[in-house]
């Protein structure tokens, strides 16, 4: 039953979405209230300037091959010390942890002696409009 309610529905949507979709529409051009002209066109000298539209006289696009040096091993590449990071790093040692009075104090981790919290009072400006509604 489901099924055919959404096929039902489905189908309807899309029959409206073509249906609307095939209408004709008359004037679509913009009407201008008043006729516009334009100016000619005049050539300036840059436009035919042969200096500003030669690239290769204004950007300089040669490529020029580039050598690099030989590689060569040098003394640091080759020690051990070098590589070796065992020889870097210091032992720590740590002490004991020790317990403090605090840690282990009844006053302060017996909670089910201690009091509770005051309960919340409902003010005025909690429920005001004029507060929330800015």
């Amino acid at each position: 039953m489901k099924t055919t309610v959404k096929q039902l529905t489905a189908v309807t949507l899309i029959a409206l979405l073509l249906l609307g979709g095939n209408g004709y529409a008359k004037g679509t051009q913009a009407k201008a209230s008043s006729q516009e002209t334009e100016t000619t066109l005049q050539l300036e000298k840059w436009m035919t300037d042969e200096s500003v539209w030669n690239s290769k006289s204004t950007f300089n696009f040669e490529i020029d091959q580039e050598t690099e040096t030989g590689l060569s091993l040098e003394n640091w590449m080759t020690k051990a010390e070098t590589w070796n990071l065992n020889t870097n790093f210091t032992k720590e040692s740590e002490s004991m942890m020790e317990l403090e009075n605090w840690m282990i104090s009844e006053e302060i981790w017996n909670i089910e002696n201690k009091t509770g919290e005051t309960e919340l009072a409902l003010e005025n400006w909690m429920t005001n409009e004029n507060v929330w509604n800015r």
